[in-house]
């Protein structure tokens, strides 16, 4: 497994939700609508941005307000990072797009 699975598996790290220009509606159709976000794990080298496939079954949008761009998301998806199958749970703050998230290996 790689340095970096191994790094954002082993603890909760800080992220970022969303590119900067995404308003609060933008982003609540990636979520709903194409079902992709991306996520950027801020602690890297850099930082590591991963488009994430969001799993809507697991993640939780009605604790935010995305016409007042408030509240809370609990996010959960599904990707590949350097050839490893993780899932990725996150919890942001909408109004600041940031929050913690991890990988876990499946």
């Amino acid at each position: 497994m790689s340095e970096l699975v191994n790094r954002l598996s082993g603890a909760d790290s800080r992220v970022v939700l969303g590119d900067a220009g995404l308003s609060a509606a933008e982003l609540h159709t990636r979520l709903t609508r194409l079902g992709a976000v991306p996520l950027t794990f801020a602690d890297t080298r850099g930082g590591t941005t991963l488009d994430l496939a969001v799993d809507a079954e697991r993640t939780v949008l009605d604790t935010a307000d995305f016409t007042a761009g408030t509240g809370r998301l609990h996010l959960e998806g599904t990707l590949t990072l350097d050839r490893v199958p993780v899932r990725c749970t996150a919890d942001v703050d909408l109004a600041s797009r940031a929050g913690t998230g991890r990988l876990h290996t499946v």
